[in-house]
C-alpha cells in the first residue's frame, strides 16, 4: 500500500475572471500543462461579462457572482496532497457596471480571504490603463452598448475610477503571497479590455511564471478564432439560459487522466 508521504501531489489552479479568461481558456489548457506538473486540476470561476459580487448577463445566458458561485464549497471538498495557485483577472470588469471601487476592492478582498485557506500564491492582474486613457468616446459607447446595454456610465467616470482601482489593486502586491502583474499596452489592439488573440500565449505565460512556474517556449502555442469559442456552449455548475436554470456535474472538461476544468 502507497504511504501517505507517497502519495502524487495534486496540481490545482484556480482562476477567476470574465471574458478574457472565457476567451482564453483553450489556450490556457495548451500553456498550463506546460509549466505545471500533473495531474493538474483547473478550478475555474468565468464567463463573458461575469461579475465578481452580483449576478451578471450576456445575450441569453446569467452567472452568479464569483462571491455566489458554487466554486468555493466545492473547493472545501476537496481532499487529499493538493499544491494551489491562483489568479485573479478582469478585474475592471465590475466598473462597468457602475459599481464603486471600493466595491470592488470589497469583493476582491474576500476573494483573496478565501482563497488563502488553500495556503497557495495568487497572482492579481491591473486594469490595462493605456487602453482605458486612450478610449475613444464612440469606441466606450459601442463597448458599453454591446457588453453592457442597461448601463449609462460616462467614460470620463470609468477612467477615474480604473485609476484608483489600479492603484489599490497594486498595493495588495505588497503582501507576501501576492503578486501584482500590470497589463501590458501591447496585449490590446483595437479593443481596450480584451487580450489580442496572439498575445494570449504569452499573458497566461507572465501570469503563470510570475507564479513560480516553469517557463518554455510558449511561442508554439496556437491561438485563433477557433480556440476563443471552443468553449462558448460547455456548461458551468450552473447557469440560465433563456430563462430556464441548467445545472452541469464537474469537472465538464477532461484531457487524458491528468487535466480536468470545473467551471464554475
Amino acid at each position: 500500500m502507497t504511504s501517505p508521504q507517497n502519495e502524487t501531489v495534486r496540481q490545482r489552479l484556480i482562476v477567476l475572471g470574465a471574458s478574457n479568461v472565457a476567451k482564453s481558456l483553450e489556450v490556457l489548457l495548451h500553456v498550463a500543462p506546460e509549466m505545471i506538473p500533473q495531474p493538474l486540476e483547473v478550478y475555474a470561476a468565468i464567463g463573458r461579462g461575469r461579475s465578481y459580487g452580483t449576478q451578471s448577463k450576456f445575450l441569453c445566458r446569467r452567472l452568479p457572482g464569483i462571491l455566489e458561485s458554487e466554486l468555493w464549497p466545492s473547493l472545501e471538498k476537496v481532499s487529499g496532497p493538493v499544491k494551489t495557485t491562483s489568479v485573479i483577472t478582469d478585474i475592471g470588469n465590475d466598473l462597468l457596471y457602475d459599481r464603486t471601487v471600493d466595491q470592488i476592492i470589497d469583493w476582491i478582498e474576500q476573494c483573496i480571504i478565501r482563497l488563502r485557506t488553500t495556503e497557495g500564491p495568487i497572482a492579481i492582474t491591473g486594469i490595462p490603463l493605456a487602453g482605458v486613457r486612450s478610449l475613444a468616446p464612440y469606441k466606450f459607447r459601442a463597448l458599453r452598448a454591446m457588453m453592457f446595454p442597461s448601463s449609462n456610465l460616462q467614460l470620463v467616470t470609468v477612467q477615474q475610477r480604473a485609476e484608483e482601482l489600479d492603484a489599490r489593486l497594486q498595493a495588495f502586491g505588497k503582501e507576501d503571497d501576492i503578486t501584482f502583474i500590470p497589463q501590458k499596452p501591447e496585449w490590446y489592439g483595437f479593443d481596450p479590455i480584451h487580450w489580442r488573440q496572439a498575445k494570449r500565449p504569452e499573458v497566461w505565460h507572465t501570469i503563470l511564471s510570475s507564479l513560480g512556474h516553469t517557463m518554455f517556449d510558449y511561442s508554439r502555442v496556437r491561438s485563433n478564432f477557433f480556440h476563443s469559442m471552443k468553449h462558448w456552449m460547455t456548461r458551468p455548475y450552473s447557469r440560465t439560459m433563456f430563462g430556464i436554470e441548467q445545472s452541469q456535474a464537474q469537472p465538464s472538461i477532461k484531457r487524458g487522466e491528468h487535466l480536468t476544468v470545473a467551471l464554475y
